[in-house]
């Protein structure tokens, strides 16, 4: 019998995964495999182990921290890990010569809400069945308060709506079919859609090179097909080399002075805060009501706010619109007149914030890679930059599977030129307009108040995110009801732009293949497929299932974020959904 005692990172783990993350980081993947015990060698050979690991460098970034946490199934030693755009869960175990003979990835749950939610999910309409209310509950109680998620079932010619909101810890039904989500990834199969169209009216062949209907001269002469943008076997990388360099600008800047009270369980609220949240705010509307009075007695407060790294000691700020402060801290300084005073609240307690001044191009910052809102400063002259002295197509995988943004948003640029349109006009023309998808746009302005706003992985609301010239990588909005009618003329054969995008171009694994824009899925155990895209951005995460054999769909869309730990419950629940379905029908 072996008995497990462990709960502190024994030295061997240490040296183990330290030695994992620096080979990880240096893309030295080789050295990573020499760590493996035979056993796991024969498990996972190294053209595996390469692509496991080169998959999740391109979708979650280098490590940038880890953090021991326990030991789990009395082998595995479990870490938080910090990625640079996810935090997940790195389990390693190690035989007795302190090899790897187990290793496993999967995200990095939050214990707080799931803990804490209350199952509110009654339908007196009888839309979902029991079991479908379970599955649902399960994957979303570990989201954070004010989440919604939008699902739309298909079956049968019929489409019907469920829809969630977390208020506080209860989670209940919301009439939310027709509100409007950023849909992320899933943006890429209506640009295949239009690919496939083009195709359709003899304007092009899948086969040719974009490069003799742009007007830019590709390093290197390099030439890149229409098909292989479309399936992502172009060799592009996954973003443009010139994504991350500086581009400098100059802005407006603001200068504040803000009284900052916490509360216990603020985010960074340190240990000798013990205040509630009721209490932080009875506090901060008090001295409020004294300033609105006797605002020349601000400095007499400020050694009562718990900001003394950002402010200095008169607790005043100045900084521009790009500088990382939290939105709602941002935005009211921003979007207020000198000389206002109120209060907000953001993650880190209640602020009482005064403006003070504001000045014009004020100082010069870099634009690019803002983590509430990176693609937008990416534009077209960076593209054809880009294209015309970076560009730079990887020999190894060209030909084979490897995702990339920037190989959809060149598409979805070289079909507009072709057209002469704006990525607007030409999606409303051809695919929103023609399926009557009336909710559906890039042009977040137009929404009003239909748009659900995205959420950070506290709850906290975020900014949306503007793709510029990369739009059709992942750029559109839009809801449930409308992506429900998409899923529906799926299921027309006579459809020859929908029926092109669908047919196999590639093989990524055993059983995962690629049409245009579509994953296909296909069952081990007969010819039943899966048509599936999910789609992920700073504030929302969604996922769309079709089963083309039992005329079968899922439609999931969520304020969920990306970066939230348990965002891919999102997907995962889309799966199980359409599991579900399906149990009527042939089995899978």
């Amino acid at each position: 019998m072996y008995c497990f005692g462990q709960d502190e990172e024994s030295s061997s783990n240490k040296i183990v995964v330290e030695s994992f993350i620096e080979f990880y980081n240096d893309e030295d993947y080789k050295s990573i495999f020499s760590m493996f015990s035979k056993e796991m060698k024969d498990a996972l050979p190294m053209n595996k182990t390469s692509e496991f690991l080169i998959t999740l460098n391109s979708q979650v970034g280098k490590i940038k921290n880890k953090e021991f946490v326990r030991y789990e199934n009395e082998s595995y030693a479990s870490y938080k890990t910090k990625f640079e755009q996810a935090i997940l869960t790195l389990n390693i175990s190690l035989d007795k010569n302190e090899k790897i003979n187990g290793l496993f990835i999967k995200p990095y749950v939050e214990e707080v809400f799931s803990k804490n939610a209350i199952n509110n999910l009654s339908d007196k309409e009888n839309l979902i069945t029991e079991n479908q209310k379970n599955l649902i509950f399960e994957k979303a109680k570990f989201f954070p308060n004010k989440t919604q998620i939008s699902i739309a079932f298909i079956e049968n010619g019929k489409v019907h709506y469920f829809g969630l909101k977390r208020h506080k810890d209860s989670i209940s039904p919301s009439n939310n079919y027709q509100s409007i989500f950023e849909i992320g990834s899933i943006t890429k199969v209506f640009t295949s859609n239009l690919l496939a169209r083009t195709v359709i009216a003899n304007k092009i062949n899948l086969d040719d090179d974009i490069n003799d209907y742009l007007n830019i001269q590709f390093k290197d002469s390099i030439k890149i097909s229409f098909n292989s943008l479309a399936n992502h076997s172009s060799g592009l990388p996954r973003l443009p080399s010139n994504f991350d360099i500086e581009k400098l600008d100059t802005v407006n800047t603001v200068r504040v002075r803000h009284i900052l009270i916490p509360y216990k369980g603020a985010f960074e609220s340190s240990s000798s805060v013990v205040k509630s949240k009721n209490a932080a705010k009875k506090t901060a509307d008090s001295i409020l009501s004294i300033l609105n009075r006797k605002k020349g007695e601000f400095k007499s407060f400020v050694h009562l706010s718990a900001d003394k790294e950002v402010s200095d000691e008169n607790g005043e700020i100045e900084f521009t619109y790009f500088d990382r402060f939290v939105p709602k801290f941002r935005d009211f300084s921003f979007e207020n007149n000198v000389g206002t005073l109120d209060l907000i609240e953001t993650m880190y307690g209640f602020h009482i914030i005064e403006i003070l001044s504001k000045g014009e191009n004020q100082k010069v910052v870099n634009v690019r890679n803002l983590d509430d809102n990176p693609y937008k400063n990416y534009n077209q002259s960076d593209l054809t930059n880009y294209l015309e002295n970076l560009l730079d197509i990887d020999e190894d995988t060209k030909g084979t599977y490897l995702y990339s943004n920037l190989g959809v948003g060149i598409l979805g640029y070289t079909l507009a030129k072709i057209y002469g349109l704006s990525y607007e006009q030409l999606f409303k023309k051809y695919i929103f307009s023609k399926y009557k998808m009336h909710g559906t746009t890039f042009k977040i302005e137009s929404l009003n108040n239909k748009l659900i706003p995205g959420l950070d992985r506290q709850g906290n609301e975020v900014s949306n995110w503007n793709f510029s010239v990369l739009a059709p990588a992942g750029g559109i909005l839009s809801n449930v009801e409308d992506l429900a009618k998409y899923v529906l003329v799926q299921f027309n054969d006579s459809n020859h732009e929908l029926k092109l995008m669908r047919k196999k171009t590639i093989k990524i694994d055993d059983q995962f293949d690629m049409g245009l824009g579509w994953h296909i899925i296909n069952s081990t155990k007969s010819d039943d497929k899966l048509y599936v895209h999910n789609g992920a951005t700073g504030g929302y995460s969604s996922s769309i299932l079709v089963d083309l054999k039992n005329q079968i769909g899922v439609v999931l869309l969520s304020n969920v974020s990306a970066f939230n730990p348990s965002h891919k419950n999102i997907e995962l629940l889309s799966y199980d959904l359409i599991k579900n379905l399906r149990e009527k029908y042939s089995k899978p």
